[in-house]
């Protein structure tokens, strides 16, 4: 069976409740993960409100997940999040220093040396993939929007791709394949090919005629050489 693993409810910041999810899931034939965002800046964000989501996933047939803003400090200990079925780490912003950030949603936002903020973007998420307990690495190569709005796509090199692939590789973290997004590249899912780097696929799905739309990560994997045996699975451990 295929899972989408990357859906969002009303426990965050999407439309459908996990009760619809979890129908959607029977309708559609495929398996079904939650993973609502949890963030200083999201609804989860402490220990009761993660007690109380974690709670609520747990009363349908449903994987439960979370999907962490990687980079600010979170108020939920490890133990807590380790009793979900799996994490997906997403940047949704890069740090400069204490002072600098740039988010990703912000259309305000410029930067005046696009190599720089390349360049500081994969060596983010080649820390993150060494240091973050995550399974999945949510929406990678995903940059500002204001970057995609100048058709800047795919603006790696193949060393910083081999690099951020190599990372996952050794710390058996997957790659998430987003319908939503379109990331990541041919280029880096050929090199997932090559060096066996697990994959997952995911809808980053608000709402219910967005879910379970898994054509982009599907037609990806065959065009690329991605087999089946590299899809990232959770094994439902949540009780």
């Amino acid at each position: 069976m295929l899972f989408d693993l990357h859906l969002h409810t009303t426990l965050s910041d999407g439309a459908m409740k996990p009760a619809d999810i979890a129908r959607l899931s029977k309708e559609q034939y495929t398996g079904a993960g939650v993973a609502d965002h949890i963030s200083p800046y999201q609804k989860i964000r402490d220990e009761q409100s993660f007690a109380a989501y974690r709670k609520e996933l747990l009363k349908h047939d449903l994987l439960a997940g979370a999907e962490i803003c990687l980079g600010p400090v979170i108020d939920i200990s490890q133990e807590s999040l380790s009793s979900l079925d799996y994490i997906i780490g997403s940047i949704h912003a890069l740090f400069f220093d204490e002072n600098l950030s740039l988010y990703f949603w912000d259309d305000r936002v410029r930067f005046p040396n696009l190599q720089y903020l390349v360049d500081h973007y994969a060596k983010t998420v080649v820390h993150f993939l060494d240091t973050a307990p995550i399974n999945i690495m949510g929406h990678p190569t995903l940059l500002p929007m204001f970057m995609q709005s100048k058709g800047i796509i795919d603006p790696f090199s193949d060393s910083q791709i081999h690099d951020m692939v190599a990372a996952g590789v050794r710390n058996k973290v997957a790659f998430e394949i987003s319908s939503r997004w379109k990331v990541p590249s041919e280029r880096f899912l050929r090199e997932c090919a090559r060096q066996g780097a697990f994959v997952s696929l995911g809808s980053d799905a608000h709402t219910a005629d967005q879910a379970f739309n898994l054509d982009f990560p599907l037609q990806m994997m065959e065009k690329t050489g991605i087999d089946r045996g590299q899809l990232f699975v959770p094994v439902k451990k949540t009780r």
